[in-house]
């Protein structure tokens, strides 16, 4: 079996598939925001705690990653300026802010005034939050709602509840529309699983080689998977034809990125000829594992 599809994410931690602290409290003991800038409290939360993932960041300032946020600073900042009456981009920073500290409960308060202000990227990690509690079709609202201001994650995670039927009806096209548009958009999971739904052909025709088209678009965005399948997909001439060496190629990107599987690909024990001698062509190829059994 190759490797499987990805879940929805949010846009507090677009890695993991459920919202986890990254930081501990412990590290709000920092100087407050002034000490450190000369900013006012608006621009200094931006600075501090805007997000990659939000279409409205104030772009003066480089996104910070989740793990990257200095939450004394952070804090400091965006309360102020919360406490000042600014929009719902610094809401949902302050939201950020608060869960990276542990803060969840504050948090999840924080992200449902920024979704009343309408902000997209605090609607995508409301509904992660809301889908945790069972409340999918709160959920689904909200990702169509973030979809259609253009929000990447929203139509990547529409993607997956179309895909899974994450409160509404499973329905393959549509998933693999929502996947699409999260691929053009440059989103590798959007990519990859679309190449995995076209690979298996479950919910949607099989078509091999647009999928190997849509795993080398993941692979060539660094991920790993893709990476993965591809070489799966060269190695036996899967929607292509065979090329040994470009697959080794994609099993050593994989291998080099941590991947175990790869890893055992590039190094591949020694056959052994005592129980290869003598046997048929046609039987000595069902010694190679089945696409089915090729599991990370």
């Amino acid at each position: 079996m190759k490797k499987g599809p990805s879940k929805r994410i949010s846009a507090i931690n677009a890695l993991l598939l459920t919202v986890v602290s990254l930081l501990s409290v412990a590290a709000i003991a920092i100087p407050p925001a002034r000490a450190a800038s000369a900013l006012l409290p608006a621009d200094q939360c931006d600075a501090e705690a805007g997000s990659e993932h939000d279409l409205q960041r104030n772009l003066a300032f480089r996104p910070v990653a989740n793990e990257d946020i200095r939450i004394g600073i952070a804090l400091s900042a965006c309360r102020e300026a919360y406490n000042q009456g600014s929009g719902p981009r610094q809401t949902f920073e302050l939201a950020r802010v608060l869960h990276a500290a542990g803060q969840r409960g504050q948090a999840i308060a924080m992200l449902e005034k920024a979704v009343e202000g309408n902000h997209a990227a605090a609607m995508v990690t409301y509904a992660v939050m809301i889908g945790e509690r069972g409340d999918h079709a709160t959920e689904f609202a909200l990702y169509q709602k973030a979809a259609a201001a253009g929000n990447i994650l929203a139509a990547y995670n529409l993607g997956v509840a179309y895909r899974d039927g994450i409160g509404t009806l499973a329905d393959g096209e549509r998933a693999a529309q929502w996947f699409e548009r999260a691929s053009v958009a440059k989103d590798n999971l959007g990519a990859f699983n679309l190449a995995v739904m076209l690979d298996e052909g479950t919910q949607i025709p099989e078509d091999n080689r647009k999928a190997a088209q849509f795993y080398e678009l993941a692979a060539d965005r660094g991920n790993v998977d893709a990476m993965v399948n591809l070489g799966l997909m060269l190695e036996s001439g899967e929607g292509m034809p065979a090329d040994t060496a470009a697959a080794t190629a994609m099993f050593s990107q994989a291998a080099e990125k941590g991947d175990t599987f790869a890893q055992g690909k590039i190094i591949q024990p020694a056959i052994d000829t005592t129980t290869t001698t003598g046997v048929e062509p046609s039987e000595q190829a069902s010694l190679a594992l089945p696409k089915a059994d090729r599991v990370k």
